[in-house]
């Protein structure tokens, strides 16, 4: 079996955590390479939900994790959600790169000052939770990693450093200035806490190189820094590309991509298909569409193939899972975005400002498909044959094979086609 890779193909909360649990059960590490805990899966195993942010959801399966470079790493959220899942797994095996930026406290502070500056729709929407600060100090090469919270002298001469560097925006901004010795203290307790969980890479080289390995992506492809819709992105690359920098695992691997059978998105940007009716609140509140960690409501729309074909090229995307069919099941007709404005597009311009804001879709830019009803089997030739010619028409304008569905949150509910 090859390496692989599960990447969300839309704007995020595609229910990447339920097939990384699903699949994770045939390979011996799983990693995550990029994001912090702006990311969330949440995973239903026998009733029990799991709910997680920066830990790897093969961890619920008792699989090796690893948490590359590539991501940034809340101390005080990583130590939380640990604790909360040694609660419910025994002797969780999970590593930390020694070579992961941290987020501290004047980066939620910055993050903050950074989306109070902009206004109305130019708001990104961000979680607040430092992420892009820490990203920009990764860098700008101010960043504090791991492998240097044993050496407190150093640390404290980085931190002063830092504190004038940042102090007379944070002061500014009617923030308090950063207090080295609080922060050193805080690092301290942490580093004791997780430090038989730091490893470099040569650790996770020399025990899995040639094991098999899963890589978990955090968002989705169009939320991708260089690729995605800037600037109402993400802090970090989560195309399938960066796996091989963000993990520091130089392995081949296939790509699977993931999307859901209808279209969110949280925060502003551009969402060609949102739906502003009766329809895009029912889906909503079928879809319990609301972020694991905002807790806001997402916004809601059909699914486009037009954005999905371009995030399968850009991620090489192998073979498909669609998931939350279930969610559609009731509704009187399904809506699919096959073209904007009548036209097909071999590339989605977000280069152009106004390319998808003046998108505007017509009727003509639908196909429009029955409803399927209930689903009350896991076998795929026993799905209502209005679903599975609505798989079919998805995988011939796509030309890649949908080869899981997903029918519900729990584990039980994943059909293999």
């Amino acid at each position: 079996m090859t390496n692989k890779a599960v990447i969300g193909l839309q704007w995020g909360d595609e229910g990447k955590g339920k097939i990384v649990d699903f699949l994770s059960e045939d390979f011996d590490l799983v990693t995550r390479y990029q994001g912090g805990n702006n990311a969330g899966h949440t995973v239903i195993v026998e009733d029990v939900t799991y709910k997680l942010n920066l830990i790897p959801s093969g961890v619920i399966r008792g699989k090796f994790c690893f948490l590359g470079q590539g991501i940034v790493l809340d101390p005080e959220h990583f130590m939380n959600e640990f604790k909360k899942i040694s609660e419910k797994i025994n002797n969780p095996q999970i590593f930390l790169s020694s070579n992961i930026p941290l987020i501290l406290h004047y980066h939620k502070q910055l993050d903050k000052i950074n989306e109070s500056i902009l206004s109305g729709e130019s708001k990104i929407g961000t979680t607040a939770k430092g992420i892009g600060p820490a990203y920009q100090d990764k860098v700008g090469r101010k960043s504090v990693k791991l492998y240097e919270l044993e050496n407190h002298e150093y640390l404290k001469d980085k931190l002063y450093t830092i504190k004038k560097f940042y102090d007379p925006i944070l002061i500014a901004f009617d923030e308090k200035p950063i207090d080295i010795d609080e922060t050193i203290i805080i690092l301290s307790n942490f580093f004791q806490e997780i430090k038989n969980l730091i490893v470099d890479n040569n650790f996770i080289k020399q025990n899995f190189m040639k094991k098999k390995i899963l890589f978990e992506g955090a968002q989705g492809a169009l939320l991708d820094l260089d690729h995605g819709s800037y600037p109402f992105v993400t802090s970090s690359n989560t195309i399938s590309s960066n796996i091989v920098i963000g993990s520091g695992l130089q392995v081949n691997y296939e790509t699977l991509g993931i999307f859901k059978a209808y279209a969110t998105r949280v925060g502003n940007g551009p969402f060609p298909s949102e739906l502003f009716d009766s329809v895009g609140d029912y889906i909503a509140e079928k879809g319990v569409e609301f972020g694991t960690v905002t807790k806001r409501k997402r916004r809601c729309g059909w699914l486009d193939l037009v954005s999905l074909k371009y995030s399968c090229e850009i991620n090489r995307v192998k073979e498909l899972c669609i998931t939350k069919v279930d969610v559609l099941n009731d509704l009187k007709e399904i809506k699919v975005c096959k073209s904007y404005e009548g036209k097909s597009f071999n590339e989605i311009n977000f280069s152009n400002s106004n390319f998808l804001d003046t998108c505007n879709l017509v009727e003509s830019d639908y196909e429009i498909f029955p409803s399927w009803g209930n689903l009350e089997n896991n076998d795929y030739q026993n799905l209502p044959e209005n679903l599975k010619n609505y798989i079919s028409y998805i995988e011939n304008y796509l030309d890649i094979p949908i080869k899981i569905i997903s029918l519900g949150p729990e584990r039980n509910q994943t059909i293999i086609k």
